[in-house]
């Protein structure tokens, strides 16, 4: 056949009637090999040493839903296997609490502020002003930029997913920026014709997403992410995702076709625990063969394996570059320079505790695995005693009766036949087991005791437990009592704001002054997180601005310093009420005529002023009436400690008569009668230290009860100064309000 015979340039028939690879070519499909060999053992070594991490999970996702493992219940066969599940329920009070704090609905827990010596700052102070007002300005609008980013990306519900990983497994992974392809959908109306016409527009926006920690592989030597030198992510796509690449800019796509024709199953890294997972939730495994596994690399490469995915880069030794390479399996498909200047991984972590040897950290489940376990076998403790203590054990002597039916099971209005060897009376024999119903339930109230104790988290955040406590009477002791419960959280957000929100923004600041062109926004800048300092006390905040009011209406300097407006719109902020919907701009404020009080205010300010007075001249007569109350209870002491002195005086006389007349009786001495009635004297000398240890205890019962009404008379005086100084507080908001023009507090 004329395809079998050989030319004069050697080539093999594999690249008959096609032109030979270049040297390029060839040392180019060299490099790509070995790089995607060692992206490849390199995760893989990750992989293996995040096996144990993995087995934690699964345990900690296992407790959260309540269910056991299949050796736990082999275990308990024949017995009971109840699962009391405290875990799910303290997981989801912390994810609740901790999401109303990080991500407020009328506010950001972040914030874009300039440096205190912005570039560009001159030495001229009326210039300086001027540079800094910019700057100022410039963050405002940078910040405002980034909310909309966040907007778009869905960051918030993002975010909470982020914390309920972060909860549940110990760890939550936030990603971004990455620049996604959005469109946009528009309406346009031609005038001239009127006829409507619907523009669709794309453009690429950063966004950000969340990873699933079950694909999340960084550097495991790392104990946190400023220590990753690189991060793996996979993503589990089908052959038609897998041909969707090649619609991506930069995708190699005979690298993508090598990859094609590799079956699914033989490119597996990592094992999945989809299946597991699917199975602890109670819902069937589906088969994964068919799936590709697509890793994502982020960190440093080399400049020939750049140049060889065909990127641009430098000799200079000194620099490093950070890339972003795309593989499936052993093949890379595309590689692309970090976009960043910074050189930043685009992921930021959350532990809501945190492992000092490791980047991921521990969950709620983790933190009370030992008094879940508590709870549940003292719950089934219960159980199997409840059941075997609700009846009777019933022994039958079968040589003494035998069931007409055949049936020896016990039940009523049953006939037995009695076999005349033994006699009847001695057939059956009743034996009640030992209900310990008590003891048990004290152990599952300390284990729940316990589990607060462990994971630091109160019920209080549950919402329950403030029931008839101490401080859950009055408004001001609930909000002690939810502050109180809010220090226990400060180190998650402390976390959240270290771990998401500053490295986050702060790429996203990056990427804006690289790649935005709008000079207008761009300067230098520092993010902050406000997690810690704003949001995580809103009623502490709340009550201090209220002082602050208070305190500044009562003092014309004060008041003269103090923007009204500003802190008006600041405590609406706190009470979670929007300011727009309430208050009305300077505008219309100094348009409106001024509002003198009408005759129904004034005499209103009068009633209340009456009142006040009333009320103050109560709190006088109970002050008098606590003094007159405590003299009394002073002059009920001394009558009570007299009257001790003197029954002890008495007793003592008493048991001198009566030995002075036994000595007579006897006709003895006194002397005499003690040694000869040593054992009397020893009986009344007791009963003499009886009675005085009756009477110190009587007289520390007083003092006890002298205590205890002093303490009632001191806790309604400081109640009746509260309620005045609410009184007063309300008036002077009120004196002020309409001062301001105002008809209604």
């Amino acid at each position: 056949m004329e395809y079998e015979e050989i030319d004069d340039t050697g080539s093999s028939p594999e690249y008959w009637g096609e032109e030979e690879p270049q040297p390029e070519e060839i040392k180019r499909e060299e490099d790509l090999q070995i790089l995607g060999s060692k992206l490849h053992d390199l995760a893989q070594e990750q992989v293996q040493n995040r096996d144990m991490i993995e087995t934690r999970w699964l345990a900690d996702l296992r407790q959260y839903q309540g269910e056991y493992t299949p050796e736990e219940l082999s275990r308990m066969e024949g017995r009971s296997s109840v699962y009391v599940n405290i875990t799910r329920n303290k997981t989801r009070a912390a994810i609740s609490r901790l999401g109303d704090m990080l991500l407020p609905n009328d506010d950001r827990n972040y914030g874009i502020k300039p440096t205190p010596i912005p570039q560009g700052s001159v030495v001229d102070q009326q210039e300086q002003e001027a540079m800094k007002e910019k700057a100022r300005e410039a963050a405002r609008a940078m910040e405002e930029q980034i909310a909309d980013d966040f907007e778009e990306a869905l960051y918030y519900a993002h975010a909470r997913d982020v914390i309920e990983d972060a909860c549940i497994y110990g760890t939550g992974i936030l990603k971004g920026p990455t620049i996604v392809n959005r469109t946009r959908q528009a309406w346009i109306t031609d005038p001239a014709t009127g006829q409507s016409v619907m523009e669709v527009q794309e453009e690429y926006r950063p966004s950000v997403e969340r990873v699933d920690p079950w694909d999340f592989f960084p550097d495991m030597s790392a104990a946190n992410m400023h220590e990753a030198e690189f991060c793996f992510e996979r993503k589990l796509i089908n052959k038609k995702q897998l041909r969707e690449l090649a619609s991506l800019p930069g995708v190699m796509l005979d690298q993508l076709r090598k990859a094609m024709q590799t079956e699914g199953s033989t490119t597996q890294i990592a094992n999945d625990r989809r299946d597991e997972l699917r199975e602890i939730s109670g819902v069937d495994t589906v088969s994964n063969s068919t799936k590709y596994e697509l890793w994502e690399y982020w960190g440093p490469l080399d400049k020939d394996e750049l140049r060889a995915c065909g990127c641009e880069v430098d000799d200079d030794p000194l620099v490093e570059y950070t890339g972003c390479v795309l593989m499936v399996g052993n093949y890379v498909v595309k590689a692309a320079m970090n976009p960043l200047d910074s050189g930043d991984i685009p992921y930021s972590v959350f532990n809501w505790e945190q492992d000092g040897v490791s980047i991921f950290g521990f969950g709620v489940p983790y933190l009370m695995r030992q008094p879940q376990k508590v709870t549940n076998a003292a719950w089934r403790m219960m159980m199997d005693n409840a059941a075997v203590s609700a009846g009777p054990q019933v022994v039958v002597n079968k040589r003494a009766v035998e069931p007409q039916d055949g049936d020896w099971t016990i039940r009523r209005m049953k006939t037995w036949l009695a076999s005349g060897d033994i006699p009847v009376n001695q057939a059956f024999g009743v034996y009640g087991i030992q209900s310990n119903q008590g003891d048990l339930s004290a152990i599952f109230q300390m284990s729940q005791q316990l589990a607060d104790t462990e994971t630091n988290l109160p019920i209080l955040l549950q919402g329950e437990g403030v029931s008839g406590g101490p401080g859950s009477q009055t408004a001001t002791g609930m909000k002690m009592l939810m502050n109180n419960s809010n220090i226990v959280l400060r180190s998650a957000v402390k976390n959240f704001d270290d771990g998401v929100t500053v490295p986050t923004v702060r790429r996203f600041y990056d990427f804006h002054m690289a790649y935005t062109d709008r000079p207008e926004i761009k300067g230098d800048f520092d993010v902050i997180a406000k997690g810690t300092s704003v949001l995580i006390a809103r009623e502490e905040q709340q009550e201090k601005l209220m002082m602050l009011a208070q305190l500044a209406g009562s003092n014309p300097e004060f008041a003269r310093m103090t923007d009204w407006q500003e802190l008006y719109k600041e405590i609406l902020r706190t009470m979670q009420v929007g300011a727009d919907n309430v208050t009305i701009d300077e505008q219309k404020i100094e348009e409106a005529p001024e509002q003198q009080p009408d005759l129904a205010t004034q005499m209103a300010m009068q009633e209340l002023q009456l009142k006040q007075a009333e009320l103050q001249l109560k709190q006088q007569e109970a002050e008098l009436k606590a003094v007159e109350d405590a003299q009394q209870i002073d002059l009920k002491r001394q009558q009570q400690q007299w009257e001790q002195q003197y029954k002890a005086a008495e007793l003592q006389t008493k048991q001198e008569r009566d030995r002075l007349e036994l000595a007579l009786k006897e006709g003895i001495t006194l002397a005499q009668l003690e040694q000869k009635a040593g054992l009397e004297s020893a009986r009344l000398e007791t009963e003499m230290q009886r009675t005085a240890a009756q009477l110190e205890i009587e007289r520390e019962k007083a003092s006890a009860e002298i205590q205890t009404e002093r303490a009632k008379l001191q806790t309604e005086r400081d109640k009746l100064a509260a309620q005045l100084a609410d009184k007063q507080a309300e008036r002077a908001a009120r004196n002020r309000n309409q001062n301001m023009g105002y008809d209604s507090y």
